[in-house]
């Protein structure tokens, strides 16, 4: 049996084995991430080159860009673009880069593409595609199924570790 003095020395041990070994964090990471949304101007100009890092190309017709750059634990480059195009321009995007869009469903997303995303939810009918780029970027598109559609593209850079 230790004593309430013997106990002390013990749970420093404890808790300072258990930092070093990644158990508890100084950090601690939490489900909600952090977006500051662009001004309309800055995104407008930022999105083209936020799509590109992934391989994307953002449609000419595309308008009401919208550009959060969101803060994630350890992923870097993280952003959340959206539009409205022309149903086939954005179906182009995932075309471009050898990807066909399919149907989307919730089990599809990663659980960390999801906490990236927020508040996002699927559309009946929404078709998309993850790209991966050698940069070690990688987007997920989200297309609705209007004509124009509204498009997401959650884009971000793997961790290296």
């Amino acid at each position: 049996m230790t004593t309430p003095r013997q106990r002390i020395p013990v749970l420093a041990a404890l808790t300072t084995g258990m930092f070093l070994t990644g158990c508890l964090s100084p950090v601690h990471p939490t489900s909600e991430t952090t977006a500051a949304p662009l001004p309309p101007a800055d995104a407008a100009t930022a999105a083209p080159d936020l799509l590109a890092n992934a391989g994307l190309t953002l449609p000419d017709e595309a308008t009401n860009i919208e550009v959060d750059l969101v803060a994630f634990e350890d992923f870097t480059e993280v952003s959340i673009t959206r539009f409205t195009a022309p149903h086939d321009d954005a179906t182009l995007m995932c075309i471009e880069t050898g990807k066909r869009p399919t149907e989307e469903r919730e089990e599809f997303i990663t659980a960390y593409e999801g906490r990236m995303l927020g508040r996002f939810s699927l559309e009946p009918g929404m078709t998309g595609c993850e790209v991966w780029a050698d940069s070690g970027h990688g987007a997920r598109v989200f297309i609705s199924a209007d004509d124009p559609a509204s498009v997401t593209v959650l884009n971000y850079r793997l961790p290296s570790r």
